[in-house]
């Protein structure tokens, strides 16, 4: 036990950068007692002055260690140190704060488990051309992708990671906020047919390296690079390098992957006009090199996800059930091909096929967060609430600073009765939630899934705060309404909530019915008249 708290006292004395103002504070008294030592005698000043200087060295020496304990050095200049814990709220919104402004507070740490922490921040587009942040912002992504398939290891989400993007933060700062104790930082330069990737991972809790190196390659061999540095990583760490899986399904043509990168990205916004975006791009990656297996499981992806929520016409699932096909036909043991059949195969209402598929995809890749989400969705709408329950905690546990699987496991636990449960899995969601609006306050899919969960927490005027800022954002997009309906019918206000809810469909034309059906946040407006008209004239893809 005393050896555990003095490890954990040399831990906070080296975070708080302690031990560096020591050894910089020796040198520098060390420095000026000998210049003290030179210049007194030929300025013939009294001999007690040299051991005046020698007294206020080492009365200064316990002063400096004190401010530099209770004070950092900030962006913002010289600031209180404060201890930051897990009950903090990281994120509040004032309900009179009619002018949209956000008040972001204290961000606690992403809570722990027994694997390593690691956080990949983006790599920093050194080309000089704005187009080809897409490239560097892609190649963070597969070595992120890489190493979140490794079991030892807690990766921090793409999401997360990315709000430190062209930060002035170092990096013991950044991993403090994001709680973890691994930080792999770098640039791409990329010119022509080549590229230079630098590399190096960083021991935050002294801001020491682990491990730098430097690539200097062909564009053709980008995804063995991205290979490398990630076992390179898995190696420093001292974890099992076997466990490391390689992505297949690739290409070897750069401008194909430029397009696949960029519908990844907008892929991630779930908004419309992204998703129609997102599409485009993963066909213009097919166009280019139709034996790119990700670009057809992306394309999938996106069509599946339009089918259900936004445009319900044939063309859509036929579109979304085509590509997965091929995906699958091009790559049959790439994990994202049989996710993208599961989810394909759930949106056309077989339940049965689907669990085939995303059962094959996590015997695959067991880690894989997206197979683990989406399996959760279509247990969902079949309605096997238990199991949606499961696969949605195993997702968080896969990403515990993602807030989307938790959020949706604390509405199956709800709809199953089972409130304690759903309470706690409510806490650690909202939870997760407050650290992304502590680093984005306008991070639409956050405010939209906090609102509920901050009235399930008792936090009334923040879930109303962000409900109302979601709606600001976004007053026309499907989802942000989407999601207000269920905030407003959760707090009883049922005729805003109806209000919203022909918003939504007039926005969209079209909702999910599945899994309406076991959505307990629709629970007070269910039998209101209005809603019963709009739900009965929806399609059910339910086979």
């Amino acid at each position: 036990m005393a050896e555990s708290g003095a490890k954990t006292f040399w831990s906070e004395l080296r975070r708080r950068k302690v031990v560096k103002a020591a050894v910089v504070y020796v040198i520098v008294a060390w420095l000026l007692i000998q210049i003290a030592e030179v210049v007194f005698e030929p300025l013939r000043l009294p001999e007690w002055s040299l051991t005046l200087v020698i007294v206020l060295a080492a009365i200064g020496f316990p002063l400096a260690l004190v401010l530099a304990w209770a004070f950092e050095v900030s962006p913002q200049g010289l600031q209180r140190e404060v201890k930051k814990t897990d009950a903090e709220p990281a994120f509040s919104l004032s309900a009179s704060q009619g002018n949209g402004e956000h008040t972001a507070l204290s961000l606690p740490k992403a809570r722990s488990d027994n694997r390593r922490a690691i956080a990949v921040l983006p790599l920093t587009n050194m080309s000089g051309d704005p187009e080809n942040e897409f490239f560097s912002d892609g190649i963070t992504e597969e070595i992120l992708n890489l190493l979140a398939k490794q079991p030892d290891l807690r990766v921090v989400s793409r999401t997360s990671s990315f709000s430190f993007k062209n930060t002035t933060l170092d990096v013991p700062a950044i991993a403090h906020k994001l709680g973890v104790d691994i930080v792999l930082e770098g640039s791409v330069r990329r010119a022509g047919n080549r590229v230079r990737i630098v590399a190096q991972l960083i021991d935050a809790a002294n801001d020491a390296h682990l491990w730098s190196d430097s690539y200097d390659r062909e564009l053709e061999d980008i995804f063995a690079v991205q290979t490398d540095i990630a076992k390179r990583i898995v190696d420093a760490m001292n974890l099992d390098p076997e466990t490391c899986v390689e992505c297949g399904g690739n290409t070897s043509d750069i401008k194909a992957y430029d397009y696949y990168l960029r519908g990844r990205q907008y892929f991630h916004q779930v908004t419309t006009r992204d998703l129609n975006f997102a599409r485009e791009m993963f066909q213009k990656a097919i166009e280019i090199d139709p034996g790119f297996a990700r670009a057809y499981a992306g394309l999938a992806d996106t069509e599946s996800i339009v089918a259900q929520w936004i445009d319900p016409a044939p063309e859509r699932l036929e579109a979304a059930d085509a590509a997965s096909r091929k995906a699958l036909e091009l790559a049959p043991d790439l994990a994202e091909a049989h996710s993208a059949r599961g989810y394909v195969l759930s949106a056309r209402g077989d339940f049965e096929g689907a669990a085939t598929q995303f059962e094959k995809a996590l015997s695959l890749d067991p880690m894989n967060y997206d197979a683990l989400y989406t399996y959760g969705r279509s247990r969902f709408a079949e309605g096997n609430l238990e199991h949606a329950a499961e696969l949605w905690g195993r997702a968080h546990e896969a990403r515990p600073d993602e807030f989307q699987a938790a959020a949706l496991r604390t509405q199956a636990l709800f709809s199953l009765g089972r409130e304690e449960e759903a309470l706690e899995a409510n806490r650690i969601g909202l939870e997760a939630v407050d650290r992304r609006l502590a680093l984005n306050p306008d991070d639409l899919r956050a405010l939209m899934l906090g609102g509920c969960m901050a009235h399930h927490a008792g936090r009334t005027d923040d879930g109303r705060a962000m409900t109302e800022r979601a709606v600001e954002l976004a007053p026309n997009d499907g989802g942000v309404l989407h999601n207000a309906v269920c905030y407003y019918s959760n707090i009883g206000e049922v005729d805003t909530a109806i209000e919203l809810f022909e918003r939504r469909m007039q926005a969209m034309g079209t909702i999910y019915r599945e899994w309406v059906e076991n959505d307990a946040d629709f629970d007070n407006i269910r039998d209101h008249p209005r809603f019963i008209e709009l739900v009965e004239k929806l399609p059910t893809y339910r086979a």
